[in-house]
């Protein structure tokens, strides 16, 4: 795990605290407070948001490796083992969108493509199902988990394997770039994943503090009588192994 820390500073000034701007204020620095989460979620996010690749640049210039023990990016057609020459795969082959063909080729992959390090054959309970916020997708998981019948059943009478099955998460935060704007070419991923096994950790330094002015900080500044507010967060995000999560980017690219 690699960690690192991340601050926003704001000025607020003279004429603000003199000239009753007060909800002004306490605007600029309820937002400066929710800052730190938030970027601390997008970070967690982009986890997935880059899961294809074995590094990305973040906002702040810094290059974060994306990859698991096996040195290898998060969703891979070939991963390792550490005892046995088998590989496995986590992603899905053709990157289908969400629908009930693919969830149950997901679901394969689950049953075919998971081992321990010695290449046997591993179950492993997988209870989430995840997505962006692409309306699309979120309508399709819902009704592939909540439809009395399968989608694609003739008969009204036949139950649906998958009501239940999954608890359904939204992530808002995953569709982006690096700045956390939104980036259309991520808007289908989607996948499975097992809260029970998953290896993904982070490490939390220091939480989310809130720097404020106070004698001998520097906290105002002498040419322009601005007082200055900061937010600072440090910590660290590490995904050790990938067999606990399996991935489509759903844009129909093997």
């Amino acid at each position: 795990m690699t960690k690192y820390r991340v601050a926003k500073d704001i000025g607020i000034s003279f004429e603000m605290r003199d000239e009753n701007k007060n909800p002004e204020v306490v605007a600029k620095l309820t937002s400066l407070g929710s800052m730190g989460p938030k970027r601390f979620d997008l970070d967690l996010s982009h986890r997935i948001t880059f899961c294809t690749a074995t590094s990305y640049v973040d906002m702040d210039g810094r290059t974060i490796a994306t990859t698991t023990g096996d040195g290898y990016e998060l969703a891979y057609s070939a991963h390792t083992l550490n005892g046995s020459s088998t590989t496995f795969r986590n992603r899905l082959a053709g990157n289908a969108q969400l629908a009930q063909g693919s969830l149950e080729n997901m679901e394969k992959l689950i049953v075919e493509e998971t081992y321990n390090q010695f290449g046997e054959k591993m179950t492993m309970s997988f209870n989430i199902l995840f997505t962006t916020d692409d309306p699309n997708t979120v309508n399709m998981a819902k009704q592939l988990l909540k439809s009395t019948s399968p989608l694609d059943g003739l008969n009204s009478g036949v139950i649906n394997p998958q009501i239940g099955s999954y608890k359904h998460v939204i992530l808002p935060r995953v569709a982006t770039d690096k700045n956390g704007a939104p980036d259309t070419d991520k808007r289908r991923y989607w996948g499975l994943a097992s809260s029970e096994m998953t290896t993904a950790y982070y490490g939390m330094w220091e939480d989310a503090n809130l720097k404020t002015p106070a004698a001998l900080n520097a906290g105002e500044e002498f040419s322009t009588d601005d007082w200055n507010f900061g937010i600072r967060m440090g910590y660290g995000i590490v995904i050790v192994s990938a067999s606990w999560y399996k991935f489509s980017s759903g844009d129909g690219v093997a």
